[in-house]
């Protein structure tokens, strides 16, 4: 672990200001890594627009009570302003033409029609450091089309190359895959173009489509057909690198267990954990490789008689990479997240004492801002439009009892 940072430094983007036009996951895990690293984060929402997250809860009694909203928007501040009147519209670019970065990750072209877009925000904030993610990105014939994380993962052929070749039915995942990859890919640019203001006092619009941040880890396939001549196959947990490789059934109900024999070496320690005779056919990666689905029955003939936890460390012990198949409740009891630090208590105004994913960055010589719980529905809106507008308190609550602050 780095030695802790010196007591009298500041966080890296101590004084900077965010205002997040975000929902869902991209833009507010881009805010929040912003958050995280210093910067004052204000979310822009509304009573009659919240965050589609905040519906997202088994508890509809409130828009506080949703995991989900709770765990993406962390240390972030809520605004409510109704983006549907002129007035409201107003001050969301008075506060845009305030912060150093704006973010935005709503349906292409959305944004612009409230008037809230890159170029109007630029007229007032040259300087401006302005994030867009949408699921296609802009422009195009998709470029204000709809998206949800799993469609953009679909789109990209992540969905289509992890599915098994003999399945009889087309994979299918509620993981929004590209949209944690897209708002921290998101956050690097947007400190790459921090950086670059600070050198020359230019600010820039930084774009990233959810779909291209899925492509990008899949390139190889993409390229693998025009320069080889090999056609890309769906492969499941599959390698081509390596065998045995894949999530193999265990002892007990639904419980699995992920092994990976990486190299020769590897495959004779294997054989020693399974009690396996050396056959030569099987010596090499190819050789084995060519066996994949013989050498995949043998495997789950073994698992299934042993736990995940023991086949796991049988495997580990002799350096063969294994580990169980983990639910939410598996990981939050596991001891070797508690040693790294994985989870953080947060004391939530509503729902209380809530275990949530730490930040898993650790720098040396900088701090970083301590996690705080997700804010209440405009629980900021006073605060924030008197400490950034000059508003006085008195003309705010006016505005909260018109409606342009509820």
């Amino acid at each position: 672990m780095p030695s802790p940072p010196p007591t009298d430094a500041r966080p890296p983007l101590d004084g900077l200001r965010v205002v997040s036009l975000c929902v869902g996951a991209v833009g507010p895990e881009l805010c929040g890594t912003l958050r995280d690293l210093g910067a004052e984060v204000v979310k822009i929402e509304s009573a009659g627009s919240p965050d589609f997250l905040r519906r997202l809860s088994v508890d509809f009694s409130s828009p506080n009570r949703s995991f989900m909203f709770n765990d993406e928007n962390r240390g972030q501040q809520s605004v409510c302003l109704d983006l549907s009147t002129d007035a409201g519209r107003a001050l969301a670019i008075r506060l845009c033409a305030t912060a150093d970065v704006v973010a935005e990750n709503r349906q292409g072209g959305l944004a612009e029609r409230l008037g809230l877009g890159y170029d109007a925000v630029r007229a007032l904030r040259p300087d401006v450091i302005y994030a867009s993610s949408q699921g296609f990105g802009r422009g195009g014939p998709l470029g204000t089309a709809p998206a949800f994380g799993p469609m953009a993962a679909a789109f990209a052929g992540a969905t289509w190359l992890w599915n098994h070749p003999d399945a009889p039915y087309p994979a299918g995942s509620s993981l929004e895959h590209p949209d944690h990859l897209a708002g921290r890919m998101l956050a690097v640019a947007v400190l790459a173009a921090l950086e670059h203001r600070t050198r020359t006092g230019e600010g820039q619009h930084v774009e990233l489509s959810q779909s291209e941040a899925a492509a990008f880890l899949l390139g190889h396939f993409y390229l693998q057909e025009p320069c080889t001549g090999r056609p890309v196959v769906q492969q499941g947990n599959a390698s081509a690198d390596a065998c045995p490789h894949g999530v193999y059934r265990a002892r007990g109900d639904d419980r699995w267990v992920a092994i990976a024999v990486a190299d020769d070496a590897a495959w004779g320690r294997f054989c020693g954990v399974v009690s396996w005779k050396r056959e030569a056919r099987f010596a090499t990666v190819a050789g084995r490789l060519a066996a994949r689905d013989e050498l995949d029955a043998r495997v789950t003939a073994w698992t299934t008689n042993h736990a995940p936890e023991d086949a796991t460390s049988r495997m580990q012990a002799v350096g063969v990479s294994a580990f169980p198949v983990q639910g939410p409740d598996e990981h939050r009891a596991d001891g070797h997240l508690a040693i790294r630090r994985a989870f953080v208590t947060l004391d939530d105004p509503e729902v209380g004492d809530v275990q949530h994913l730490a930040n898993p960055l650790r720098l040396s010589g900088t701090p970083l801002v301590a996690a705080a719980p997700a804010p209440p529905l405009g629980a900021d809106t006073e605060d924030v439009l008197v400490r950034w507008l000059g508003l006085a308190p008195d003309e705010v609550r006016r505005l909260v009892d018109d409606g342009t602050c509820r």
